[in-house]
């Protein structure tokens, strides 16, 4: 399950060709210009002990600057293993050590390769179409209509299908006995975006993958990867349960999950999704995901054993939608990048406690997966896998230097904006929990723009039309509607788009919003206790006048004293303890609140007419009542923009 925060940017140039499909809508695939008839420099790098010798030094150096209790790690060259290592402790207390193929580590979303692949098996056998609306697959649960368009296999493979996050999904404890389909058709996401015009990630979609699966093959889920992967493939080591459900000895084997705190380790609750596991449960060995990766870089075959005829899988490493072909997307489920003269496809993934990240390079036969036990760190997860790429093709880093003159931006101007990304929830309160995901972009001169997200700065420069890389090699494209204009950004991991925003839809005008209603709160209050006593209230009318003034003070006050109060229930926030609190009371109480504020912007509405008709108030103050009218009702309507009110507390 991705559980990162507002991702980096993407990655370097690539040339591509188109092939058709034979059926469906157009494919393309990725070519490297760069390696078209040559042989890369890896053979040397990939001897083993210079392998090791220099992971080793990176890893000793991430263990050190970013507090990392354990990682295993495996590296495949050539359809051989070339590296199985473990680092650091699996378990603090007892000093038990990261074995590769033994420990074992929750993989996160990687566990959704396994569904891509399961799909394209029942595609091959002729039981799918990736081009036919799912609900003709399914048996217990029906996708909603929307957009006059159906939602199709291959936009779910794309993330595409236009679905709203839910974080419904990660309140479902494991011990929920309620089946896939049941949780499905409970939690059914809105669709906010036509299929495939916006890539959205959801683990909604990716779950209802796995229940095609179920209902077309006829067996669950579980016995069908059982059965016709892991066991064909030889990964007894992979597994679905949760840790509270695991034997003993299988239990034994986990990496202990660990959150960071105050300087020091603490346990981290695992995080629980129940029957969702298929779009992130998985735990499995460096060993085990070995062999996925050599499955994989082979084309569908390992050791003699083909799951794949190599035309699927070539079919399923083919991009299905072609709007951003020099920028990262998705290939049928996995994440498609250009990275520096390379083509990187792969996976990364997130639980409470433990990240992962899966990259293949088909042009080097190079595969890398490692998993680490401690989530409070994105440094390796983003990095290491690139570090490696960087040295096996001899990159060496060459930094950004800033432009000494001022120059015009030209026609980059028509960039500039702030940008929400699509992967959060639009109908319900956690649309709120958008307010913080948004990035801004400036540009800077004629060829380069900063990108500003979650506290940090990352300046890119221009590699084609709409296609900008930062020096680490990363890139965003930035994607145009019908008319042309610049609608949207693209990621650098494929899997999310950001929705430009005007100034209604802009995080900043909601701030805006809160804190010119709590000024205005507070001078009214400040108002009200000077003329305390002074008879500035006398009279039926100017009584009224001054109860519409107490309302609004006192609505606007809890309101606000509700959003810190959520704000701090957050502050120590575990998404593995979100069965037993989410939706949590104080989501409840702002949520009252905020029903509360916009019932007392009409009732100050109602306190105009005898304010400016009957009150001997001065001008002044009806001003200023006036003001905080205005101010409590553009309140009111961000509350019901940002579903504070207006939608279910979920």
């Amino acid at each position: 399950m991705k559980a990162i925060r507002v991702p980096a940017f993407l990655l370097a140039l690539l040339l591509s060709t188109w092939c058709a499909a034979e059926d469906g809508p157009d494919e393309f695939v990725m070519v490297p210009a760069e390696f078209v008839g040559k042989t890369p420099p890896v053979d040397d790098f990939l001897d083993t002990a210079v392998l090791e010798d220099y992971i080793r030094g990176v890893i000793a150096s991430i263990e050190r600057d970013k507090a990392l209790p354990a990682l295993t790690m495996s590296v495949v060259h050539n359809d051989q293993p070339v590296l199985q290592k473990g680092y650091g402790l699996a378990d603090i207390d007892s000093g038990r050590p990261v074995v590769p193929d033994e420990t074992l580590f929750r993989i996160g979303s990687v566990s959704k390769t396994f569904t891509w692949t399961a799909v394209m098996m029942l595609f091959e056998r002729g039981l799918l179409d990736l081009d036919t609306d799912v609900n003709q697959y399914l048996v217990d649960i029906e996708v909603d209509e929307a957009f006059d368009a159906p939602v199709t296999l291959r936009d779910l493979m794309h993330h595409r299908a236009g679905f709203e996050d839910s974080m419904q999904l990660f309140a479902v404890s494991d011990d929920d006995p309620r089946s896939l389909a049941e949780l499905l058709e409970t939690h059914h996401p809105k669709r906010v975006f036509a299929p495939g015009t916006r890539t959205i990630y959801s683990n909604w979609g990716s779950a209802l993958a796995a229940q095609i699966v179920e209902d077309v093959s006829g067996m669950p889920y579980g016995e069908f990867l059982r059965a016709e992967i892991l066991d064909p493939l030889g990964m007894h080591d992979t597994h679905w349960q949760p840790p509270e459900k695991m034997d003993a000895a299988t239990r034994d084997r986990l990496a202990i999950a660990y959150r960071h705190r105050q300087g020091a380790f603490d346990l981290q609750h695992y995080m629980q999704i129940g029957a969702y596991w298929p779009a992130g449960g998985m735990v499995s060995t460096a060993t085990d995901m070995a062999r996925w990766m050599r499955l994989h870089l082979n084309a569908g075959e390992l050791d003699g054993t083909r799951l794949l005829d190599s035309d699927t899988h070539q079919r399923m490493w083919t991009r299905g939608f072609d709007d951003r072909p020099q920028a990262a997307d998705l290939a049928h489920g996995f994440q498609d990048r250009p990275y520096r003269s390379v083509r990187a496809l792969g996976h990364g993934g997130g639980t409470a406690g433990y990240l992962t990240q899966m990259v293949l390079v088909p042009e080097l036969g190079l595969g890398i997966f490692y998993s680490y036990n401690s989530a409070h760190t994105p440094a390796p997860f983003m990095h290491l896998a690139d570090l490696i790429i960087d040295r096996v093709i001899d990159h060496h880093w060459r930094p950004v230097k800033a432009s000494a003159d001022e120059e015009e931006a030209g026609e980059l101007a028509e960039l500039a904006g702030t940008y929400l990304n699509n992967r959060r929830v639009f109908s319900s309160f956690a649309a709120v929990f958008g307010l913080m995901n948004s990035m801004q972009v400036t540009p800077l001169t004629a060829d380069t723009i900063r990108i500003d997200a979650a506290g940090e700065s990352s300046v890119l420069r221009r590699v084609t039309d709409d296609v900008f890389e930062s020096a680490r090699g990363q890139r965003v494209a930035f994607v145009r509607d019908e008319r042309g204009r610049v609608a949207a950004l693209a990621d650098d991991m494929g899997v999310h788009t950001a929705e430009r925003v005007g100034w209604l839809g802009n995080p900043n005008t909601f701030f805006l919003a809160l804190g010119l209603a709590g000024i205005l709160t507070l001078t009214s209050a400040l108002g009200a206790w000077r003329n305390f006593g002074r008879g500035v209230n006398s009279g039926f009318a100017a009584r009224i006048a001054g109860a519409g003034v107490l309302v609004g003070v006192v609505t606007v006050t809890v309101f606000i004293g509700s959003v810190v109060a959520l704000i701090i229930t957050l502050g120590d926030f575990d998404i593995g303890r979100m069965p037993d609190f989410y939706p949590s009371p104080a989501m409840f109480v702002t949520h009252y609140a905020g029903w509360a504020v916009a019932g007392a912007a009409l009732l100050m509405m109602l306190a105009q007419w005898p304010a400016w008709s009957g009150s001997n108030w001065g001008l002044l103050r009806r001003l200023h009542f006036g003001l905080f009218m205005l101010a409590t009702a553009f309140l009111a309507f961000m509350l019901w923009q940002w579903r504070i009110i207006g939608g279910p507390v979920i």
